[in-house]
């Protein structure tokens, strides 16, 4: 009998200093891993807003741009600066085309800062400006001069029931909206 109750005070009086150093320890370890990761997510934080704060400018131009882009290839406004007088119809249409490609390909690296759905809406638009004014310069005659051509553009583009150029343009400002 004395041997267990040796035992058993010995396990108590050992026992009990290490369950106590072992829950001070496990508080310990918490502790500092909890403020070690708050100050790490608040680290992260911090470089996010750092980042979002450099790149947010960028991304307003990348959409200032593409309106301006949408702007430009609206058959009004690109016919205004493409005199179509002394053109042919195809003289016209190529001249026009390479407006179009010119201005998108000076345009290509904004796609970065922009969201997928609003970059894919500035390509559509773009390559049904472009399907438009092909479609219209093969109907027209031989012969038909490049005024003929931007009239019959501007006409087909008036008896239209949506305004891509509209519609595009305001999913751009929507994007932009979700910015701030």
């Amino acid at each position: 009998m004395m041997l267990l109750e040796i035992t058993t005070n010995q396990l108590l009086s050992i026992g009990v200093p290490i369950v106590g150093l072992l829950i001070l320890s496990i508080f310990t370890i918490k502790e500092y891993f909890g403020k070690k990761s708050k100050d790490i997510g608040d680290h992260v934080l911090e470089m996010r807003k750092s980042a979002q704060s450099q790149t947010l400018p960028l991304r307003l131009a990348a959409y200032e741009r593409l309106t301006l882009f949408v702007e430009r290839i609206t058959p009004a406004s690109l016919f205004i600066r493409i005199s179509p007088h002394g053109l042919t119809a195809a003289d016209m249409q190529a001249v026009c085309l390479n407006e179009i490609r010119n201005e998108f390909e000076h345009n290509l690296s904004q796609q970065v800062y922009m969201s997928e759905t609003a970059w894919q809406a500035v390509k559509k638009t773009k390559d049904e400006t472009i399907l438009l004014i092909n479609t219209i310069a093969t109907a027209l005659p031989v012969n038909a001069s490049g005024f003929d051509l931007s009239r019959a553009v501007l006409e087909h583009v008036s008896q239209a029931n949506v305004d891509p150029y509209a519609q595009t343009n305001s999913l751009l400002r929507a994007d932009v909206s979700k910015l701030y």
